[in-house]
């Protein structure tokens, strides 16, 4: 018979804990070196004792013991009691102390991993609407598991985890404000316990992800811009934005699933970073910038059908004609790209930045931009459908476009402490023609999803992604512009098709609402008697 060893991982081993045996952890000692042992109670005591032996004795015997006795409600499923602080204190010698996934005893009469049918009809609902735009959860039995072990143990990450999915995935019922609504209140009562008692995870991570999907596809603010800064700061805590630098909280994970879940994670975050500063000048970024060796999340094929897939680098030396991307990498790329964009747009009045660096600057962006832009639009031809995240990639690649060309397209606004460069007239003219071509792009996606509509009903509105609005609201912006400046009457037609498919969006996610009511307010807009 093959014997396994305990894996000691915190708060409890998953290899004990599926053998259905006791995780012995030896106590946390002070040898006489003077390093820290870090290990964790034993996770089937209820009791955690700290020793320290006296370095003075001679035969080694315990001439003194401080002995800290403090009663936990249940170990085994990570309370925070029992959490590791030297890994703050000193990560040196307390290196991967925590398991990434939360993994609670089960009684053998779950282990079929059953579902009732209120987590079969959300678990169905979420990965036909939500998860095609934010695939950042896995549908191999895993997920299904992590289901099951929810029904079982309350306030608890997974029971977290299930609350969000159903949140985000539940249409608004008539009448109700996304602030107000029962099952958002009973999610953030739910946060507040789960987070003050037990360990950081994954399962955590993603739920307050797809919170922060929730309030910032219904505008709730600064409840949304504040969440998202905290699963940025979870995730560095993690150290998932940088695996080779970065003090690790967790064990590397022992499948290829679990590490694409995390990657996915990470890369969920800091595309919700960008997107929720495309409209607000100034702010500092909450997710860091990627490391030079960051890997893209794998295709959607792979992900979904629980295969192992292939990463692709985010930077390359060189380019395959072979590598495809999946729509998700493509987002990932897209918001990598939005944020130098608007990282140069907060510099844009730096007094130690010269007019001709900031320029040079803006011409790469634009070159980056026009190539991305091209390959994105080239890989719609053949993948593009509401159930893919494929329009949110083209949606953030033109929202980039138009912040970028809207900085040059008037150069009356530069500062001149510097003096003046001839290039600003040059990179005004292809500003200018820029923007014209991204809004007609834009609009072209636009009668894409809504004949995509006109045909689905309303089972094609429940899969689209409110991470299309300010693209939307920044073309229509870019239309009243060329109405007023140039009594275009095709951008008359622009402004009307993407008013409507606000209107539409707003029917799932309020956000477009508060869009819509600014357009209102437009004099251009109010002439055309919509």
């Amino acid at each position: 018979m093959l014997k396994r060893k305990c894996l000691k991982e915190l708060p409890a081993c998953s290899l004990c804990i599926r053998l259905e045996k006791r995780c012995e952890y030896p106590p946390r000692v002070r040898n006489p070196d003077g390093g820290v042992i870090c290990e964790s109670p034993t996770s089937s005591q209820s009791i955690n004792v700290n020793v320290e032996v006296d370095p003075q004795s001679s035969d080694g015997s315990q001439t003194e013991q401080q002995i800290g006795f403090h009663q936990t409600a249940n170990p085994s499923r990570g309370d925070i009691d029992t959490f590791p602080a030297i890994h703050f204190l000193d990560s040196d010698v307390c290196v991967k102390p925590l398991s990434s996934y939360f993994n609670p005893p089960m009684p053998s009469a779950t282990l079929d991993y059953s579902l009732s049918p209120d987590s079969n009809r959300v678990n169905k609902r979420y990965f036909s609407t939500v998860h095609h735009w934010m695939p950042i959860l896995s549908i191999k039995k895993h997920v299904r598991r992590n289901m099951a072990e929810a029904e079982v143990a309350p306030n608890s990450p997974l029971q977290l985890l299930f609350l969000c999915m159903d949140l985000v995935s539940e249409p608004l019922s008539p009448g109700v404000t996304a602030r107000a609504n029962l099952k958002y209140s009973s999610v953030l009562e739910t946060l507040f316990k789960v987070e003050n008692s037990c360990f950081p995870c994954i399962q955590f991570l993603q739920s307050v992800i797809l919170l922060s999907v929730y309030e910032l596809s219904h505008g709730i603010y600064p409840a949304a811009y504040l969440r998202v800064g905290h699963a940025s700061r979870l995730c560095v805590m993690m150290g998932f934005h940088d695996r080779k630098h970065a003090a690790q909280l967790f064990k590397d994970t022992a499948t290829w699933t679990g590490r694409e879940e995390e990657r996915r994670a990470w890369w969920a975050v800091l595309c919700l970073d960008r997107i929720i500063n495309q409209g607000i000048n100034g702010l500092p970024f909450a997710a860091p910038e990627p490391s030079p060796g960051e890997l893209l999340p794998c295709s959607e094929t792979s992900w979904n059908e629980g295969g192992v897939g292939f990463s692709e680098p985010l930077f390359a030396t060189s380019f395959s004609n072979s590598t495809r991307l999946g729509s998700f990498a493509n987002v990932c790329q897209s918001a990598h790209v939005l944020g130098r964009v608007l990282r140069h747009r907060d510099e844009l009045h730096n007094a130690s930045l010269g007019l001709n660096f900031r320029i040079t600057e803006a011409k790469q962006l634009h070159g980056i931009l026009t190539s991305l832009c091209s390959h994105l639009r080239e890989a719609s031809r053949d993948s593009f459908a509401l159930d893919s995240s494929m329009y949110v990639a083209l949606a953030l690649c033109f929202s980039a476009r138009l912040i970028l060309c809207d900085l040059y397209a008037c150069n009356e606004k530069y500062s001149t402490d510097h003096g003046r460069s001839s290039e600003e007239a040059e990179i005004q003219r292809e500003a200018m023609g820029s923007i014209f071509e991204t809004v007609q792009f834009t609009w072209q996606i636009t009668r894409q999803v809504l004949n995509s509509i006109k045909q689905g009903g309303q089972d094609e509105v429940d899969n689209i992604s409110p991470l299309l609005c300010h693209c939307l609201y920044a073309a229509a912006g870019e239309s009243e512009w060329l109405i007023l400046e140039q009594e275009d009457s095709n951008a008359g037609i622009w402004l009307k098709d993407f008013v409507q498919l606000l209107q539409v969006i707003e029917t799932r996610w309020q956000v477009a609402g508060t869009y819509l009511a600014q357009i209102s307010e437009w004099p251009e807009y109010s002439s055309l008697h919509i």
